[in-house]
């Protein structure tokens, strides 16, 4: 190091990273492993420890944090209300249960270890979550976000989230504690939600006015920077009334992803907020001691083999308790056994250093990582002991699923899985949008069974069919069959005892629209008008016509060719 030019100190840092960064990560995204396990081990590469490019981790300390800030405010802005209503059973429920449970057991043995309560509190809180952005990938990369198994765990994860935040408020709180414990946390709760009801009426108020009057300018800098000035000046803000900077972009998320702008936010922050988060894991990796690790490698596997029988043991009796399946119950306890990115957060170097003795940290992120990495594996594990056992049924049996079903409210029914209902399936479930799928042909429905999806064997001109997947509380169904008959009669059926339930129905041409139209449909969209506009489009595009010409052309014909009745609205 001392042969790098003082004044171009920083640009050799820089490249140090981007180097580490790119090789490292892509070697883990080629293994199909979290790129979160990447930057920890390029930042323990060119660290201190093991090659020492770097040797000052604080030297990237600034951009680590900014980085935790955009995650914190992603994280809020992936919570819109309606996700947490639609999965408040297990979210509350089964979520609130494993943090508290697994939390206070870990904590309770932090106390008999002989670490302070206070330390054991936030230790056991740490410990009880899952890592969300490795078991995510996991379910997305198998396609298994839509099975019950998955939805149960994308559920514990919300609640684990919304734990972060009190345990922030409680990392800042014991880090510079000078009274008891309950005074302390207690204050510190207040001030959150004094900061909670500021930043509420600033987004009611000026956050939604001001993203309204940029998104009109049209310029895509000036979005990006306004956003930019709301996520910095929440966390600011926070951080003005003694708490966490993390804790205000949180709240900033949670507001602004009940607005119309959400996902544009979202789009714009992804790159930086994925640049910044991998620059704090590299921070976190380089603070790593490998000596440390090697020297006590015995006592960090047995803490990690421990920890990860007993929240897999937690989780899947609390999942029995439950009602679940035992199944669905070993699959959650084993993917959610391991440890969570937040651990890192919540121990940031003040605080550990203040609250945690010397070399625990090292000993703590060890176990966290390599559980991280075992993630995969013990999804695999969980998946080979169901299916070893046979305790996972084969076929689809409304009756028996009963239970799974009563879960479902404000969903998209899909009456006939084929080409466009699987479409259909896969768009949804992208979203985390809760559907149900019916076909008659048996083929189809054990396809989709295997890929995950909910669907059942059933007639959906079956009133008693449609009752039992939970009609009276659809938000809408989507007719998809072949044959037009069916359509027309399912969706008389479902107007004649559903009268306020939307119904979409695709058909293969424009030849029954008024038909059906009159049974009752909201929309009916034939298949072949949206492929013939992607080819007018181009074919109007290559002649040389206008664009806004081509638009307003192409918005009449749709309109003229997809019939919409006045009522009801969806």
């Amino acid at each position: 190091m001392t042969l790098v030019d003082p004044d171009i100190h920083y640009l050799y840092t820089i490249l140090a990273f981007l180097m580490a960064a790119v090789g490292v990560v892509f070697i883990f995204r080629r293994m199909k492993a979290s790129p979160v396990l990447g930057y920890l081990a390029a930042g323990m590469l060119v660290g201190p420890h093991v090659l020492q490019i770097i040797k000052d981790p604080t030297e990237t300390q600034f951009l680590g944090e900014i980085g935790v800030i955009f995650l914190l405010f992603t994280l809020g802005l992936e919570l819109p209300l309606q996700r947490l209503n639609s999965l408040k059973k297990y979210v509350f429920g089964l979520g609130a249960t494993q943090v508290v449970i697994t939390g206070a057991l870990f904590g309770f043995l932090g106390i008999w270890a002989g670490f302070p309560k206070e330390t054991a509190i936030l230790l056991g809180g740490a410990i009880s979550l899952s890592s969300t952005a490795v078991v995510l990938q996991v379910l997305s990369d198998r396609r298994e976000l839509a099975t019950r198994f998955g939805r149960i765990s994308f559920s514990v994860l919300l609640f684990q989230d919304l734990a972060v935040v009190f345990l922030l408020i409680l990392a800042t709180t014991l880090s510079g504690i000078g009274e008891s414990l309950f005074l302390g946390v207690s204050f510190a709760i207040m001030k959150a939600l004094t900061a909670f009801l500021i930043i509420g009426a600033l987004g009611r108020f000026v956050f939604r006015p001001l993203f309204r009057a940029v998104a009109q300018s049209g310029s895509s800098e000036l979005f990006m920077a306004t956003t930019f000035l709301v996520v910095l000046g929440t966390a600011y803000l926070t951080e003005s009334f003694g708490l966490s900077r993390e804790l205000g972009a949180f709240l900033a998320g949670i507001l602004l992803a009940e607005t119309e702008y959400r996902h544009q936010i979202e789009a714009d922050i992804q790159p930086f907020r994925g640049l910044l988060l991998g620059v704090f894991f590299m921070s976190v990796g380089m603070g790593i001691n490998l000596s440390v690790f090697l020297s006590s490698a015995v006592l960090i596997l047995t803490l990690l083999t421990f920890m990860l029988l007993v929240k897999t043991l937690i989780t899947f009796i609390l999942c029995r308790l439950s009602w679940l399946k035992t199944s669905t119950s070993m699959r959650v306890g084993l993917l959610l056994s391991g440890g969570g990115e937040f651990v890192f957060v919540i121990f940031s170097p003040t605080i550990a250093r203040n609250i945690l003795p010397p070399g625990y940290e090292d000993i703590l992120f060890s176990v966290v990582i390599l559980s991280m990495a075992l993630t995969p594996l013990l999804g695999l594990l969980g998946k080979w002991l169901s299916d070893r056992f046979s305790i996972r049924e084969a076929h689809a049996d409304l009756d028996g699923d009963a239970g799974e079903i009563r879960e479902f409210q404000k969903h998209v029914i899909l009456a006939g899985f084929g080409r466009v209902g699987q479409m259909l399936a896969e768009l949804l479930t992208s979203r985390m949008i809760p559907f149900i799928a019916l076909d008659t042909d048996m083929r189809r429905v054990s396809e989709g069974r295997d890929k995950g999806y909910p669907v059942f064997y059933g007639d959906a001109k079956q009133l008693k069919i449609m009752q039992a997947i939970g009609a009276e509380r659809a938000k809408v169904v989507v007719i998809t069959l072949n044959q037009v008959t069916s359509s027309v009669r399912v969706v008389s059926m479902l107007r004649r005892h559903y009268p306020d339930l939307p119904i979409c129905v695709r058909v293969k041409d424009h030849r029954h629209h008024e038909k059906l139209i009159k049974s009752g449909a909201r929309l009916v969209v034939p298949e072949t008008v949206e492929p013939t506009v992607q080819l007018a489009t181009s074919l109007l595009n290559v002649m040389g016509m206008p664009s806004e010409e081509i638009k307003q052309l192409i918005e009449t014909f749709r309109k003229r060719k997809w019939m919409v009745s006045s009522s009801p609205k969806i």
